[in-house]
């Protein structure tokens, strides 16, 4: 085996599995979110959906790195590098899975519930 395929299996062994575990599209776990459509992604009224490495949300896109499992809860943390309508962030973020979705609580605070769309 070459040394580029020797480096090439060895980034790909150690690159870590992202959002993975909560890939799929959401809708807010909420009565009033009952008309959200869950075919368009990232519009208003549309769905909010992990894929791999990014979290598509109304209007934003975050990218999620540096994920680390926090023990017993089924829940993992991320650094995420965010922009929504021109504007570039960096938050931390907890994903937990629930019953019906998934759990999303940002610094400072916010907690968002979300059902997986069927």
């Amino acid at each position: 085996m070459g040394k580029s395929a020797t480096f090439f299996m060895a980034v790909t062994l150690a690159t870590p599995l992202y959002a993975g575990q909560y890939d799929g599209k959401y809708r807010p776990d909420h009565d009033w979110a009952s008309g959200w459509d869950c075919e368009t992604t990232a519009m208003d009224g549309g769905a909010i959906e992990f894929t791999g490495d990014k979290l598509w949300e109304v209007e934003s896109l975050c990218t999620l790195s540096n994920p680390t499992q926090i023990r017993d809860m089924n829940a993992t943390l991320y650094d995420a590098d965010c922009a929504n309508e021109g504007e570039s962030f960096k938050q931390r973020l907890l994903v937990m899975a629930t019953k019906a979705g998934v759990a999303i609580i940002r610094d400072g605070g916010s907690v968002y519930f979300l059902r997986r769309c069927e």
